[in-house]
């Protein structure tokens, strides 16, 4: 949730609504303070007609002669004003006493009564008698004007309100599917181009993206080119060699030895890593067993495995999981000191295969430097050290079963390195 408040959809769609908001909130009182100026217009016009009426009706008869008109009254002594008037009637009559003076061009008296009924006084000016007043009854509106252009601003507010959503999301889908990608750039996981769709911008975002992917494919591709070729070629020439050591007669046979089963295996880890084992078919397994099969040939050099039974049956590459936690039993054993430990566990939905040995480990600031390609920890690990893939192999083995290798050093001394798997 936090992270959707601080996205650039989130903000755009807060700036989207304050802006139409207050847009709408200032047209409705325009057009409301217009509606209320013309609805006071035309009440003033129509008192001006029937004032103008009343008086030519009153010089041309006398007052008991003056004929009925419904709800006008006519009085000859002064009105008793209204103590209490509702707020429309105060805010209209200052502009009426204007606008009857203005069209009458005399001083206009207007004043309001409640009793009997609602309704205003005002005087008149005739030949005949100069203090009749004239009373004219005010209707109350039981709709207010500004109902219907509510509802108007609301339905105009919702409409361009859902456009905007519906042009911010095209905005943000395609980046959010480049965020996606961009996540799975750099994690050993097989990238997929990006659909060109959207805006200019964002259809240049996407094909640069494209672009990206090409190049890493192609980068990738002449890589493992590159490696499996060499590790390839240089078989032959160690099997030559290892032959004309077997054959030769001194004292260094045994180092030369050596030296060939470390050049073969340098060789076969660079064959591991340039392969890949995206090609083998998973299938299931149960955990605890494939991890007495692999440690098995190494129990007599002092590997142990403990954990709980749990029999966990996952589906796995059998051959890229084995190669993955050979790496870390023989790892532990050429970097790090006995007893090493072989731990299974199962924490919720996932099941860890933790390989602990009792060395010195590694230095907290060097531990990501070990999950890099080539890397060497010898000064912290006992002046030891391959070609720096192993741990490389096995965390890549571990995230195409979608899981996780993950290494640090035990509280009471000692290093575990252990591969986290998804049992579902």
């Amino acid at each position: 949730m936090r992270r959707f408040a601080g996205s650039l959809y989130a903000h755009l769609t807060l700036v989207l609504l304050i802006a139409l908001g207050a847009s709408f909130a200032t047209m409705y009182f325009l057009f409301l303070s217009h509606l209320e100026d013309t609805k006071n217009s035309n009440f003033a016009r129509s008192l001006v007609a029937q004032v103008q009426l009343v008086e030519e009706l009153s010089r041309a008869r006398p007052a008991s002669e003056f004929p009925a008109i419904a709800g006008i009254r006519i009085a000859h002594t002064d009105p008793v004003p209204a103590n209490n008037l509702d707020s429309e009637t105060a805010r209209r009559l200052p502009l009426l006493r204007n606008r009857l003076s203005e069209e009458l061009h005399r001083r206009v008296e207007v004043v309001p009564s409640t009793n009997p009924t609602t309704g205003l006084w005002i005087n008149l000016s005739s030949a005949v008698d100069h203090t009749q007043w004239m009373f004219i009854p005010t209707l109350k509106s039981h709709t207010r004007p500004g109902d219907t252009l509510v509802r108007v601003l609301l339905v105009g507010f919702a409409v361009f309100f859902g456009g905007g959503m519906a042009l911010l999301w095209r905005i943000q889908s395609p980046l959010k599917r480049l965020s996606k990608a961009l996540e799975r750039v750099g994690q050993s996981r097989p990238l997929a181009t990006l659909p060109v769709t959207g805006a200019g911008e964002i259809r240049i975002l996407a094909e640069r993206y494209n672009d990206m992917v090409e190049r890493l494919h192609r980068y990738e591709e002449d890589r493992a080119t590159m490696l499996a070729g060499v590790a390839h070629d240089l078989r032959s020439p160690i099997t030559r060699l290892r032959l004309l050591v077997e054959l030769t007669q001194g004292s260094r046979v045994s180092a030369m030895t050596q030296n060939i089963d470390d050049i073969e295996r340098i060789t076969e880890q660079f064959l591991d890593y340039a392969r890949g084992d995206s090609d083998e078919l998973l299938e299931p397994r149960d955990i605890n067993l494939f991890v007495e099969e692999v440690a098995a040939s190494y129990v007599e050099k002092g590997v142990s495995i403990t954990g709980e039974k749990s029999g966990v049956v996952i589906p796995v590459r059998s051959n890229s999981l084995r190669r993955a936690l050979i790496n870390l039993i023989e790892n532990a054993l050429e970097y790090g000191s006995p007893p090493i430990t072989i731990r299974i566990s199962r924490v919720g939905n996932y099941v860890t295969i933790a390989v602990e040995d009792s060395g010195n480990g590694i230095s907290p600031g060097q531990i990501s430097h070990a999950l890099r390609p080539f890397s060497r920890l010898d000064g912290s690990r006992g002046g030891k050290g391959h070609c720096g893939l192993g741990l490389v192999i096995a965390s890549k083995i571990a995230e195409e079963h979608h899981g996780a290798l993950e290494l640090r050093n035990l509280d009471g001394g000692g290093f575990m390195a252990s591969i986290r798997l998804p049992i579902v």
